[in-house]
């Protein structure tokens, strides 16, 4: 299957990030090996696109590492919540304690 160089260049990213079908895949492979201009996009692409980081705990089993990941996520929502509750009766306290003063 022979792709054009716009279609190639917008399967980039999901090829890069692990995400393109096989056939895409093997495709966007044999497109890179005969065109030089789409090889130095894919280049280019790779230098200043991040690294993915794999979430997909589901899909591999390793349902512990996502339990773990979803305790500390809660962990971190549950300490911002009461460091926002703090700070709000801190400066409620304050305006509080002025107002009575005048």
């Amino acid at each position: 299957m022979s792709l054009k160089c716009d279609i190639v260049k917008d399967l980039v990213a999901l090829y890069h990030d692990g995400l393109a079908s096989e056939v895409s895949e093997a495709a966007v492979e044999d497109h890179l090996k005969g065109c030089k201009s789409c090889r130095d996009y894919y280049k280019q692409y790779r230098l200043s696109a991040p690294v993915p980081i794999n979430l997909n705990f589901a899909s591999s089993g390793n349902y512990g590492e996502l339990a773990k990941h979803m305790r500390v996520r809660r962990l971190w929502m549950l300490v911002s919540a009461l460091a926002y509750v703090s700070a709000s009766l801190c400066a409620l306290i304050m305006l509080l304690m002025r107002m009575r003063r005048k």
